[in-house]
């Protein structure tokens, strides 16, 4: 990996919202090769959180832009394999921060305890 990219260029990206910024963030992007730009699993959560309430996207066009992200060949997205699976729980019903967070625990054969009881269907958290 060459580079990082912070939640507000990866928006720029998702929404368009401002043609200079969108056009300087595309050049960026167009300028590496496969997987040599970084994306935090912590970009991606906040990407999904600013496209919802900031953007006003409904959960599944939020969803749906992040699912995008994971497809540009130029992206290594942290925790990818977490986000697919958080992505998938969410069809089911799931909040994709939870999800995720469950996922990513499960990466470490983890449970996540937790007093939510709207968790107990997913197996990666335990209720206390």
């Amino acid at each position: 990996m060459k580079i990082a990219l912070d939640t507000n260029v990866l928006v720029r990206l998702i929404t368009g919202d401002n043609e200079a910024m969108l056009a300087k963030a595309d050049h960026l992007v167009k300028k590496y090769g496969p997987k040599e730009i970084f994306i935090s699993y912590g970009v991606i959560l906040e990407t999904f959180y600013v496209l919802r309430k900031v953007y006003g996207f409904s959960e599944e066009l939020a969803l749906n832009a992040v699912e995008d992200v994971l497809k540009v060949e130029q992206f290594c997205c942290e925790q990818a394999i977490a986000i697919h699976l958080a992505l998938s729980k969410c069809a089911r019903g799931f909040n994709f921060n939870n999800a995720l967070f469950g996922e990513i625990a499960a990466t470490r054969n983890v449970k996540t305890y937790t007093f939510d009881k709207g968790l107990k269907q997913n197996k990666n958290f335990e209720i206390i």
